[in-house]
């Protein structure tokens, strides 16, 4: 059975909601934890140095929030916390290289949502990089995850793995909620 994610996006959202308002209750409604959208991918995805989205054709979750053409738009304006949260690796050895991954509103780059991950030669690695922020968004705003590599010939990847019995390890769990 699936769990979902959004009591708990819900719970984080009305915590971080809490540590800002100094003095104020506590206590959110769910009125305001209602624009969602939780999105992954089941393709291996590998970028080249030119900037690419980050390609997503599952929605987990979503209320106010649509995914289409890879383009999360947003039909509230507010502050949406935003987690992009890719499996990076390389199905095969390969020299030295770095992977960036960043978001974009409106064909923008957001300030400081930049996270990269470095391998040397023949590392066979697997890690998960976290981009992250609170991000100001106005009705209709379009969200986009993008990637780059620095050497493509370095095989640095998003991998969706399927390991034999258990759920599929996506190439990204993207995750934003509106609080």
């Amino acid at each position: 059975m699936r769990t979902p994610i959004v009591p708990s996006l819900t719970l984080l959202a009305s915590l971080g909601l809490a540590a800002c308002q100094q003095g104020a209750p506590a206590a959110q409604t769910m009125e305001s934890a209602d624009q969602y959208l939780q999105a992954s991918s089941s393709v291996t995805q590998c970028p080249g140095t030119a900037p690419e989205v980050v390609a997503m054709d599952i929605t987990d979750a979503a209320s106010g929030v649509s995914l289409a053409a890879n383009q999360m738009t947003v039909s509230e304006a507010g502050a949406y916390l935003i987690v992009a949260a890719p499996q990076v690796g390389r199905e095969g050895g390969g020299p030295y290289g770095c992977f960036d991954l960043w978001l974009r509103v409106n064909g923008a780059d957001v300030a400081n949502s930049n996270v990269q991950l470095c391998q040397d030669e023949g590392s066979m690695a697997k890690d998960v990089i976290i981009s992250q922020g609170i991000v100001p968004l106005e009705a209709g705003d379009m969200v986009e995850v993008m990637m780059s590599a620095n050497n493509p010939g370095a095989n640095m990847c998003i991998e969706a793995i399927q390991p034999e019995g258990e759920p599929l390890v996506p190439a990204i769990i993207f995750s934003m909620i509106k609080y």
